[in-house]
């Protein structure tokens, strides 16, 4: 009995994500991090998101330690403070007993508490973006530019928050020159990375996103409210209803609440059509974690909703049955979010080699991976025979190009070839006489 709780805790439950092993991204976010300040700077400039969150990982690095559990458990830090501020701003706008159901759904909803537990940027993200929402509805421009400066400085597409902030204030008819100025300053402070932002974008033409077609279209919403990425692939089609969903909640938000109503539907579908027209007209940039503000307009337009019914039942009934859901929504999709397994595969390489034995990655692919399980970089490498360039999405920033090698080292040395399915081989070359 026992048994199978802990197995469904650890393999079915958001908890699954705290412990698997970590993928090529975490992986990145970690060698970044590893760097002095200064470096992850200039790394950065060679990467295409801006420094802060790499900094913050970096001190949180030397006070907790460098385990992957450690390491993601500043991103559910950010998770937490993201619910606290959820509930000032729904007490503040609204009520407080309807602010912890609403807190309650920030905590439990999948894209966000997917994210929570990754050694990535969008759980600090999601946080600046709720507290950029909450100095902005008080216009509290002190405290509201501080922390929309270190949104930007955390995502380039926190932009779109401060643009969705602006067009609320020009059709509620607050947009004052002053006002415009207010708003406008936190891009002002991030104008000394704008030219690094824009020489980064033109470097991604060659990107590992994929087209956006019309089924991309018409479930997007829904995909960001449930960090489903297309798989399973026969999810599309409840996510597009899911959309729908959405839209009328969105709708009917904004019928009966014109001032937050009109706000967060704003943050729900402008930037959002942007960036999907954008993503067909020229290339594609549409991500969903890059979109991750729109999962909290999506909760804050939906909120302003069922806060506008007048029987209360109804509004707890209806909150309560999208928690429901949203808790069933993370127990179906663990599964779905599982990675390989690199860190076991290390493991038992590093039980079998000697000191002279190094580690080659398949694939650029896994090297991250690889190279934080193994903890000795000194011996871990990418196998490439022809040489060809590494992408730099892959995140060359941090790949010394005497990582790459175009064939294995001979005897007594033995090469560990580490594949990206998580198999490895055992290579022993033949000295050349």
């Amino acid at each position: 009995m026992v048994n199978a709780i802990l197995n469904f805790v650890f393999n079915h439950t958001p908890i699954f994500y705290l412990t698997q092993s970590i993928w090529r991204d975490e992986g990145f976010s970690y060698f970044m991090a590893k760097a002095n300040v200064w470096e992850i700077i200039l790394n950065s400039i060679q990467d295409f998101n801006p420094p802060l969150y790499y900094i913050t990982l970096h001190f949180w690095m030397k006070i907790f330690g460098e385990s992957d559990i450690t390491l993601r458990m500043m991103s559910f830090v950010f998770h937490i403070l993201s619910v606290y501020v959820a509930y000032l701003l729904v007490k503040k706008i609204f009520e407080e007993k309807f602010a912890f159901f609403v807190a309650a759904l920030v905590f439990f909803n999948p894209m966000l508490m997917y994210y929570a537990f990754e050694l990535r940027m969008y759980s600090m993200y999601a946080f600046f973006t709720l507290a950029s929402l909450y100095f902005f509805i008080q216009k509290r421009w002190r405290p509201f530019t501080i922390v929309s400066t270190l949104g930007i400085y955390t995502h380039s597409f926190f932009i779109f928050v401060i643009l969705s902030e602006i067009i609320y204030l020009y059709f509620q008819k607050e947009l004052s020159r002053q006002t415009f100025k207010k708003v406008f300053k936190p891009i002002i402070f991030f104008i000394p990375w704008i030219p690094f932002m824009i020489w980064q974008f033109l470097e991604s033409k060659n990107s590992w996103i994929f087209p956006v077609d019309l089924q991309l279209i018409t479930s997007a919403l829904g995909n960001l409210f449930t960090s489903y990425e297309g798989t399973p692939g026969r999810l599309w089609g409840w996510t597009a209803l899911l959309s729908l969903i959405i839209l009328i909640f969105v709708y009917f938000g904004f019928r009966k609440n014109r001032k937050y109503g009109l706000l967060f539907g704003i943050l729900t579908l402008v930037p959002l059509s942007i960036v999907l027209a954008y993503s067909v007209l020229r290339r594609p940039i549409y991500v969903n974690r890059y979109l991750m503000f729109v999962t909290i307009g999506e909760i804050m337009a939906m909120a302003t909703f069922i806060y506008s019914l007048k029987n209360r039942k109804q509004r707890y009934y209806l909150m309560g049955i999208i928690i429901v859901f949203s808790v069933v929504l993370n127990v179906v999709s663990a599964s779905f979010h599982r990675k390989v397994d690199i860190r076991s595969t290390i493991l038992e390489i590093k039980s079998l080699s000697k000191k002279d034995d190094v580690i080659y990655a398949n694939s650029s692919l896994v090297y991250f991976e690889s190279a934080f399980y193994f903890q000795d970089q000194s011996r871990v490498f990418i196998y490439n025979p022809s040489n060809v360039a590494i992408p730099k999405y892959v995140g060359t920033a941090v790949i010394p190009p005497s990582k790459s090698k175009m064939d294995f080292p001979e005897k007594p040395a033995r090469t560990f070839l580490v594949k990206t399915n998580g198999s490895y081989e055992l290579i022993e070359k033949e000295q050349i006489k």
